[in-house]
C-alpha cells in the first residue's frame, strides 16, 4: 500500500465499522506484541497517569490530552482496524507538528 491510499484513523473507523456488521461492531482482535502491566518506578507512573499524551497517524493527531493508557488503547483500536502509522507522543510535540 503507497502512503497516498493511507487514510486517517478516526474519520475512517465508522467507516469500518459499518463494514464489519452489527455483531462484530465491540470485538477486539488480538493486536500481537500488546502493551503488557509492568512495574515502573513512582516518578514514570505519575507522567504516564497525566493527561498529557497524544496519538497520531501519517495524516493528523487522532487524538489527545490522554493518559498513556488511554492512548495506548486508542492506538491498538485503530491498529486493529488497519490504520497505519500510528504512535504516541506527547501533547506538546503533537502541537508541532505540521497540518
Amino acid at each position: 500500500m503507497k502512503i497516498q491510499e493511507m487514510k486517517s484513523g478516526i474519520s475512517h473507523l465508522h467507516k469500518k465499522a459499518d463494514d464489519l456488521g452489527r455483531d462484530n461492531v465491540f470485538e477486539m482482535r488480538p493486536v500481537s506484541g500488546a502493551l503488557t502491566e509492568i512495574d515502573l518506578p513512582d516518578i514514570l507512573t505519575g507522567e504516564l497517569a497525566e493527561p498529557r499524551w497524544s496519538v497520531v497517524s501519517f495524516e493528523q493527531r487522532e487524538a489527545g490530552g490522554l493518559t498513556y493508557k488511554q492512548a495506548a488503547d486508542l492506538l491498538s483500536e485503530l491498529d486493529a482496524n488497519d490504520i497505519s502509522g500510528l504512535c504516541i507522543i506527547t501533547d506538546e510535540a503533537a502541537a508541532r507538528m505540521r497540518g
